[in-house]
């Protein structure tokens, strides 16, 4: 479904990615992980053409990604939904408007076939109820499901899931969990998710990669299946599933001592 050739990616001098390959197969439901700033996030962007590599290729369905081809671009884009890390639901707009808009932008469809589909993508995430209710009017899992809703409109063949568990209470995201997995089998999709939640991730992905920092840049430090990776010896897949202080990242981003930043003497 997915595939990175030797990608490398930074934000003007600072190396973001570095020379990463791996692969990801279609139907099954793989999470993104690592500390922040590995740049996990970065990859959605890549996959869904809003930023171009700096070296090597990205391709989706197959195909190397064009991001200068405009055409090219949206048809990909067309095929695949994205769930934005805070929902990112328009606030003007109800539930029911925030789920029909890809619909009305990309489809004829007539208005009665538009609401019954708006509705059963609602009814899915449990918030036909909410259909009128704006975005200040629900709490923030239900605007999070109705953002999935939005992201699963068109029945897309590959979804990105951009943090769908920050910020929600254990009940919102055990809901926000089991509906990732039941989707995903339900639209025979591939779903990608990048996440720092470690108990549910296990709990619902087929297969996970593991981000580590790098001077140079993120590079992949392990991969399997979740029974896989419980079981590693990696110092780093230890540091990060255990949640230890003490391992191979530090807590401190790279700088000059503090006592240079001060401008004194090393001292004092």
């Amino acid at each position: 479904m997915v595939a990175f050739r030797r990608l490398s990616f930074g934000y003007g001098q600072r190396p973001v990615i570095d020379s990463v390959s791996f692969e990801i197969p279609t139907g099954q439901v793989v999470a993104l992980m690592g500390g922040s700033g590995v740049g996990k996030t970065t990859l959605l962007r890549l996959i869904s053409g809003l930023v171009v590599p700096s070296q090597g290729i990205v391709e989706v369905f197959g195909q190397p990604l064009e991001p200068h081809h405009q055409g090219r671009l949206y048809e990909v884009r067309r095929r695949l939904g994205l769930l934005f890390q805070f929902g990112a639901l328009f606030t003007d707009l109800t539930c029911f408007e925030n789920v029909a808009f890809p619909i009305r932008e990309h489809t004829n469809l007539s208005e009665s076939m538009l609401r019954d589909l708006v509705l059963l993508k609602l009814e899915c995430v449990g918030l036909r109820g909410a259909a009128q209710l704006k975005p200040a009017e629900i709490s923030g899992g239900m605007a999070r499901r109705v953002a999935l809703a939005r992201a699963i409109a068109l029945d897309p063949e590959l979804i990105l899931y951009d943090e769908p568990f920050a910020g929600l209470d254990p009940i919102s995201l055990g809901v926000t969990a089991n509906l990732i997995r039941g989707l995903n089998s339900a639209l025979g999709a591939t779903s990608i998710v990048v996440t720092h939640d470690v108990a549910e991730t296990f709990a619902i992905a087929d297969r996970i990669f593991v981000f580590a920092p790098s001077p140079t840049g993120a590079k992949l430090a392990a991969q399997g299946t979740p029974d896989e990776l419980r079981v590693s010896e990696d110092p780093f897949v230890r540091q990060f599933l255990d949640g230890r202080m003490d391992g191979p990242v530090r807590f401190h981003y790279p700088a000059a001592p503090l006592h240079q930043a001060l401008g004194l003497s090393e001292n004092r």
